[in-house]
């Protein structure tokens, strides 16, 4: 099952931990073992400085200002490894950034505001607000602006090199340009959000769309089966109700034998109710209404099962034969597929033959495909019939007594299996429909190819 995805208003973190795309889970671990990686620095790199620099603890001649900034950024660098180990990324990355000012502004603290690190926090406030999203961001960003205000005001008589104007003016532009960043990764924050939110209520349209259009074409697929049950289920009606015939005259004759004919009927009561069960599971599968998956198979062999079949169900007056070899090339097809397609034909040409007739099934193959024939004596169709008789709907036959879905059914099928089908047909002279199947190892070097 589909977990819908939940949009957070708060960062983008949310959305990107409820895809659970693999990139998103890459990215994590980057930035998980990233933050182990600063706070681990952090620490040695302050714990060197106070074990082996003189007066190593804050001072503006040393790296980064001394041990202080990067032992005061090694805590949030820890806990946003420690939640980024749980899958708490907005936690995680709100510690992130929260470092990363506190690393900056401790380290440019002592040095006046025109250190050149300062210059890093408009990037910082841009990337912040787009991340986190807007209260967090902008938070960070009035924190960072006020720290270098509150320096400029208490570390400008150190700057001898500029008057208290100039740095004043400097602090000011430098402040303006980390709010318009925090402002514009504002605007960015907000119009990936939007287009998110868009795309995913189109993904969520299109998902419940595909999920409706396969639930309609499952029951079309089953509403295509109705007229051939129906029409089906009527010879078998016919045919058992001659097998009960048989059976109420074995009882007769059993009730008026002695022990010994009695359990000879007995014994042909038993083959009688064998040879009628394969009617009914015949009608039972015919009417599952789930598909089968295509697979390898011989249509010579799926053939002689239908034509064993189709002999229990089809009236004494209709000859049935099968022509085939003892095997056919291997083709990728639904078995219940075609067993459901020749049943619409052979009932098509049952209903076409009036009194006695005769269906003949073939099974042949040239060097790229597999094909099968049903052939009748029947009354045969004109041109113009055999331009409309797979449409939808169109049927020849009185009204009440089809729905036109049965020849609709078998293109349907032999279409999805990559087959053709084709008809032969003239007035008086019966129809011959052929169902051809690409081969198994033909589709292959096509492929291949």
């Amino acid at each position: 099952m589909r977990v819908p995805i939940q949009l957070s208003e708060e960062s983008l973190f949310g959305f990107l931990t409820s895809t659970r795309l693999p990139v998103v889970s890459s990215i994590s671990t980057l930035i998980r073992w990233a933050s182990m990686g600063l706070a681990i620095g952090c620490v040695v790199f302050g714990v060197a400085m106070l074990l082996f620099v003189e007066h190593g603890f804050w001072a503006p001649g040393l790296p980064w200002s001394g041990a202080l900034p990067a032992l005061a950024a090694a805590g949030p660098f820890t806990l946003a490894w420690l939640d980024w180990r749980k899958n708490r990324l907005q936690r995680a990355a709100t510690w992130l950034f929260a470092a990363l000012f506190l690393l900056t502004i401790l380290a440019n603290w002592p040095r006046g505001i025109f250190s050149p690190a300062w210059y890093l926090h408009p990037v910082l406030c841009l990337v912040a607000t787009t991340s986190l999203g807007v209260t967090s961001g902008l938070t960070m960003t009035l924190v960072a602006v006020t720290a270098m205000l509150l320096a400029a005001l208490m570390h400008g008589e150190t700057d001898a090199t500029a008057t208290v104007s100039d740095q004043w003016v400097h602090v000011t532009s430098l402040s303006a340009v980390a709010l318009a960043s925090a402002l514009a990764g504002a605007i960015v924050n907000r119009l990936v959000f939007l287009a998110l939110i868009t795309a995913e209520s189109q993904r969520r349209k299109n998902f419940e769309s595909s999920r409706a259009l396969r639930h309609r074409e499952k029951l079309l697929r089953h509403a295509l089966r109705v007229e051939t049950i129906g029409d089906l289920a009527g010879m078998v009606c016919h045919q058992l109700r001659n097998t009960f015939q048989v059976l109420m005259g074995h009882v007769t004759l059993a009730g008026i034998g002695d022990d010994a004919e009695r359990a000879r009927r007995l014994g042909m009561i038993e083959e009688s109710l064998v040879q009628a069960r394969p009617l009914l599971d015949q009608l039972m599968r015919m009417a599952h209404p789930d598909e089968g998956a295509p697979q390898s198979s011989d249509l010579a062999d799926v053939l002689r099962q239908f034509h064993q079949q189709a002999l229990l169900v089809l009236p004494g007056s209709i000859q049935l034969t099968c022509e085939t070899a003892a095997s056919a090339p291997p083709v990728m097809l639904d078995p219940m597929g075609l067993m459901h397609a020749l049943w619409n034909l052979v009932i098509n040409a049952k209903q076409a033959i009036t009194g006695e007739g005769a269906i003949t099934l073939r099974c042949g193959s040239d060097e790229h495909q597999v094909w099968i024939e049903v052939s009748d004596t029947g009354c045969g169709m004109s041109t113009e019939l055999q331009q409309r008789i797979f449409d939808p709907y169109f049927t020849t036959k009185a009204p009440g007594q089809g729905t036109g879905l049965g020849l609709t059914a078998v293109a349907r099928f032999v279409r999805g299996s990559n087959g053709l089908t084709q008809v032969e047909s003239a007035p008086g002279r019966g129809t011959t429909f052929r169902l051809r199947f690409p081969r198994t190892e033909a589709r292959r070097s096509k492929s291949a190819s």
